[in-house]
């Protein structure tokens, strides 16, 4: 895959004709293939992305995908790229999945990402907003003294970020090997949908709302996919789905 990328940015002499005007944000002279082909999920996923980047100036704009090259980079000097890749995909879809979790409407209201009803995600946290950015340090970072609506707003600038890193690590994982031919068998989604499930459980037990699981330590056996991930295991879906086989599977329930 990286070479069938890399023939449609290069010329045949190998020289880097469209790095400049394709990415206004860095200024490598000499970028590697691998910068390459980090610049070209990065512009996909963010910079040239406007759902994404919608409502950032350009000097934000700018400083994220640096950060993220800064990211993509470490992953690739890193001696194991499928630990470090999984490690920075896991950061990400922690954090995606704690604001998905409040951007997902209540009942009277679509919910475009069908993870509503599923696995004691129920669209209640939305209105909770403020009272989750004072108990959450992901949140930490966000000004002081927000009423709702700039909260919201905070909200969704920030998710939309951690959406477009996370699916830079997703389309990452793919140069490593690290995932399954057969997409309905894969284990993002999963993961997405399981660490979604997590999240809410915490905040509802923070913030002393009632659960709406039905079995008991069902919110710590989602948060436990993320664990398997972690150790390395080729089909980390297969492990969980083998350790917890009266929950729903995320792979065929939320499809």
């Amino acid at each position: 895959m990286l070479k069938t990328i890399l023939r449609s940015i290069f010329k045949p002499n190998h020289q880097p004709e469209m790095i400049i005007s394709d990415l206004p944000f860095s200024d490598l002279p000499f970028p590697s293939e691998e910068d390459v082909l980090a610049i070209k999920l990065i512009n996909k996923y963010w910079v040239k992305n406007r759902s994404a980047n919608n409502h950032h100036n350009a000097e934000m704009i700018k400083t994220v995908a640096e950060n993220m090259l800064l990211d993509c980079q470490a992953i690739f000097a890193s001696p194991d790229r499928r630990k470090a890749n999984r490690e920075k995909l896991l950061d990400a879809v922690s954090t995606c999945a704690k604001m998905q979790v409040l951007v997902i409407p209540p009942k009277s209201e679509a919910d475009g990402t069908g993870l509503r009803g599923l696995f004691g995600i129920t669209g209640e946290l939305k209105s909770k907003t403020l009272e989750v950015i004072e108990i959450d340090k992901e949140f930490h970072s966000f000004p002081e003294n927000l009423d709702f609506e700039k909260a919201w707003n905070q909200i969704q600038y920030a998710y939309r970020r951690a959406w477009a890193c996370m699916n830079i690590f997703e389309a990452l994982r793919h140069e490593f090997n690290d995932f399954n031919p057969d997409q309905s068998q894969d284990w993002f989604r999963p993961l997405f949908a399981t660490q979604c499930a997590y999240a809410e459980g915490n905040y509802r037990k923070e913030l002393g709302m009632p659960s709406v699981l039905n079995i008991v330590n069902e919110g710590d056996a989602y948060g436990d996919y993320a664990k398997i991930v972690l150790k390395g295991e080729q089909y980390p879906d297969q492990i969980w789905e083998k350790k917890y086989p009266d929950l729903d599977n995320p792979k065929t329930a939320w499809n």
